[in-house]
Formats: C-alpha cells, sequence, structure tokens
C-alpha cells in the first residue's frame, strides 16, 4: 500500500483543527482539494476516516485507530529528510523560561544529536512565542496552548510532548514544608499565589481553573520576577504556596522546599510547536528527535484516576 504523505497531511491537519477550513489554510491548498485528498486516502484505506456535516467534523472508528499511525509516517518523512541532507542553520527554540523542562530537553538533544544546532531564547509566555514564531523569528516554542486569549494561528501546529507533574513551593516554616507530598484539598488553607503583573496567560488560566477546580483561593499582589523572587515573597508570606513542576530544582540555603501534589497530580501541557510551511532539515530533526524522547519515555501518560489536568486540555490527549 504507497501512502501519498500530502493525503495523510492533509487528514491530519482536519483531524487537529475539526474544521476543514483552518486545516486548508494551514496546508495553504483550497478546501476542495482538501477534501480531494482525503477522499482519496479513504478510498486506499477502505474505510471512511471522518463524519462530516454542516457544524462539526469527527474522527471515524477507523479515523481514531489510523491517527496516531498518520502522525507517525510523517515523523518519519521528515526525519528521512532530515537524515538525508547536510543540517547546517541553527534551530531556533524558544524554551519558556530557564527552570523549565524544555531548556533540560534541548540539553538532551545538542547531546544525543551531533547535527543539531540549538538556539534558545526565553520569551516567558507562548503568546510572545506564538508571535516571532508567525514572524519566522523563532522555529520552535513550548508551552500551554490554552487561556491564551486568542486560538493558535491555523498556520502552526501543535502537539502536546508532556504531562509534567506539579508540585507547591512552600518557606520551609511553612506546615506542609516536611510532607513527602500534599493533596490539592490540603492547599484550601493556604492559597495559591497569584502576581497581578504575571503575562503568562497560559499560566494564569491554568491557575484560575485548578483553583476554582480545587475550592484553592488565588492569592493575588506582587510581580513575578522570576524564582529567585517567589522565595523572597514566601519569607514575607510563609502561610503561601507557589504552584511548581515538582521536578524544580532550589538551592539547599534557599529556605524554601518543593512538595510533590498527588490525588490527583495536576499535569502541566508542553505542547510543541512550529509553522507548518516550515520545511528546514534541521527542525523536522529535532522535532523527530524529541517525539521518539517522549514516546520512549512515556511522557505523556494520563490516568484519569490519578491524574487532573483542566477540560479544556483533555481535548489534546492522544487517542
Amino acid at each position: 500500500m504507497d501512502f501519498d504523505l500530502a493525503q495523510v497531511r492533509a487528514f491530519l491537519a482536519v483531524a487537529e483543527l475539526r474544521h476543514f477550513g483552518r486545516a486548508a489554510t494551514r496546508l495553504n491548498v483550497t478546501q476542495q482539494a482538501l477534501s480531494k485528498r482525503i477522499q482519496r486516502l479513504e478510498q486506499l484505506l477502505g474505510e471512511p476516516l471522518l463524519v462530516r456535516d454542516s457544524r462539526a467534523v469527527e474522527l471515524t472508528d477507523a479515523g481514531a485507530r489510523f491517527l496516531p499511525h498518520a502522525r507517525a509516517l510523517l515523523i518519519a518523512a521528515d526525519s528521512a529528510v532530515a537524515e538525508t541532507r547536510s543540517i547546517i542553520r541553527p534551530v531556533r527554540v524558544d524554551v519558556w523560561g530557564h527552570l523549565h523542562e524544555p531548556l533540560a530537553w534541548m540539553r538532551r538533544l545538542s547531546a544525543a544529536e551531533p547535527r543539531l544546532t540549538i538556539e534558545v531564547s526565553m520569551r516567558r509566555g507562548l503568546p510572545a512565542a506564538i508571535d516571532s514564531l508567525s514572524r519566522g523569528e523563532i522555529d520552535v516554542a513550548f508551552g500551554r496552548v490554552h487561556d491564551l486569549g486568542q486560538p493558535v494561528p491555523a498556520m502552526l501546529t501543535h502537539e502536546l510532548v508532556r504531562l509534567a507533574p506539579l508540585g507547591v513551593l512552600v518557606d520551609t516554616g511553612h506546615p506542609l514544608a516536611t510532607a513527602a507530598s500534599v493533596t490539592p484539598a490540603d492547599l484550601a488553607d493556604c492559597g495559591i499565589w497569584q502576581p497581578i503583573s504575571d503575562a503568562a496567560a497560559e499560566l494564569t488560566g491554568y491557575k484560575q481553573r485548578f483553583a476554582k477546580h480545587f475550592a484553592v483561593p488565588l492569592v493575588g499582589g506582587g510581580s513575578n520576577l522570576g524564582a529567585e523572587h517567589a522565595a523572597d515573597y514566601l519569607r514575607a508570606h510563609p502561610a503561601h504556596a507557589v504552584l511548581v513542576p515538582a521536578a524544580l530544582a532550589v538551592p539547599a540555603d534557599a529556605k524554601v522546599h518543593v512538595v510533590p501534589l498527588t490525588a490527583p497530580v495536576p499535569r502541566w501541557p508542553w505542547s510543541m510547536l512550529w509553522r507548518d510551511d516550515d520545511h528546514n532539515p534541521a527542525v523536522g530533526l529535532l522535532r523527530g528527535r524529541l517525539v521518539e524522547l517522549s514516546q520512549a519515555e512515556n511522557w505523556t501518560r494520563f490516568d484519569p484516576a490519578r491524574d487532573w489536568l483542566p477540560e479544556l486540555d483533555l481535548a489534546d490527549l492522544r487517542p
């Protein structure tokens, strides 16, 4: 069976966006051409992949089964191109911030793949990174793709690569500081700090949804000037807590402590974003290697009985 990758790419765009118009814009083709590609793919497979009506597009059972294989086919194709071309231009990657996981991933990829040269930037919020990505100033960005105040532009593709567990940063004198773990319900008496000037819309939205779901108060005030400032804030307000990555490393003399959250484990969804028309082989190589790493280490596993995500983010989980 010979797959036409243009047909596979057309199916994947519609499956991710659930909209023919936006998918056609992403691929820079007409809706008629997009529909024909998908129809030919359905004929090749002998099964309908999509259910279309005037209001929505949904996957059939066959479409849901084919979706992960479609992603794998395109990743393999991009990796094959990267393997056979010379990699020259560095990949410009926004890693959000220096304390967050994407920077560690880039270090791992640089060490494991000598053909990759990675230049990092830190815009500390996905809206700013999306603007730069759309203008071609960077090649790849990471962040949570919801609560941005606007939809992700159709010219960009995003894929969930990591569901990172969260914890709380507390002063060493806090009653929860010596616990092996705490539950979200344990935070009801102390509250989560929400800086007034926090410009990361996706983070603010996540905290608001977390607070509403678990009945945890948000404590407003001050500015978010980084981890050191958060530690200063907690020393001045030792009854409060800060939502942080559970793997956050803090200096021994910082007088703050990270306590993992559990029952359930709140997870922060990191998606990788890139321009759909970017065929730079180095970008394809980075994407392929990161997806391989995510799959090998099961980064996106999610157990509804043990883990928590906002309702908006559940739609990004792979079938």
